[in-house]
């Protein structure tokens, strides 16, 4: 599968304007800490991690697998996520 080249700062931007909508968060996107968990600290629930993993999949062109949403608890860890399926070094692809 050939994934188009999404440059690092394209994949922040995207994924933080999309925590911030999805969680409806009263924050900026430059306002969220990048390291905090989404669940603990933003209020995220299940359904919530879901709905922003199909909203990243769908702008970004990218499968996340929703099974790892669990797993991708800070928006650093989904970023990381992202662009190893970008560059081709997740073996779900």
């Amino acid at each position: 599968m050939t994934v188009a080249v999404i440059s690092d700062e394209v994949i922040r931007d995207t994924t933080l304007d999309i925590i911030v909508d999805e969680l409806e968060l009263d924050a900026e996107p430059a306002e969220i800490d990048v390291h905090a968990d989404l669940i603990d600290f933003y209020g995220a629930d299940s359904l919530g991690l879901i709905q922003v993993l199909a909203r990243v999949n769908k702008e970004l062109a990218i499968r996340v697998p929703r099974e790892r949403a669990v797993d991708l608890r800070t928006v650093d860890l989904l970023m990381q996520q992202i662009i190893r399926i970008r560059d081709g070094k997740d073996g779900d692809q």
